[in-house]
């Protein structure tokens, strides 16, 4: 399946979410192994993140004046 280039991808391989995020994938795979990290979703063999659960996991992990 194609996907024009102007419409923005919903979901992304961990390669690119591991770079959107600035982790390396192997932490990517550590954490899922963990359940830790954004969440994913697993067809078979096939691993794949939402743009949107990717930003909502950047979102949560804000912090505010320095304080964590």
């Amino acid at each position: 399946m194609l996907i024009h280039e102007d419409i923005p991808r919903l979901s992304v391989k961990p390669t690119t979410a591991a770079e959107m995020l600035g982790l390396s994938r192997g932490t990517l795979a550590n954490w899922r192994t963990e359940g830790r990290g954004p969440r994913y979703i697993k067809s078979g063999k096939h691993i794949l993140y939402r743009v949107s659960d990717l930003e909502a996991w950047l979102d949560a992990q804000s912090t505010i004046g320095g304080v964590a």
